[in-house]
């Protein structure tokens, strides 16, 4: 498995035009082949995006696909600058059945 993080900070006053961006690559991105887990966290105007996949030709697949390349176009402008990606092996993963609860 790999996951890849996405990090951004949100223009102030921009919030809501983001999180709606966000909310619907959201549904897209985990629809995608591989993708087992996606997230989006906020804290203040900062935001991560987590996505992890199966394998890593999968993430690539997605990387360097439409709907990432789509996703970056859209939210970027929306950003204090260009957004950070970083991609790691997951070595561990342990969760609780609360972790599959809708939020």
């Amino acid at each position: 498995m790999h996951t890849r993080l996405f990090f951004g900070e949100i223009q102030p006053g921009k919030y809501d035009q983001a999180w709606e961006i966000l909310s619907d690559y959201a549904q897209r991105v985990k629809q995608q082949k591989g993708c087992i887990l996606q997230q989006v966290l906020r804290h203040g105007n900062e935001v991560v995006g987590i996505t992890t996949w199966d394998s890593p030709e999968e993430l690539a697949s997605y990387a360097n696909g439409e709907i990432a390349r789509e996703l970056f176009r859209r939210i970027t402008p929306l950003l204090m600058g260009v957004p950070r990606v970083q991609t790691f092996e997951v070595k561990m993963n342990l969760c609780d059945a609360e972790a599959f609860k809708p939020v």
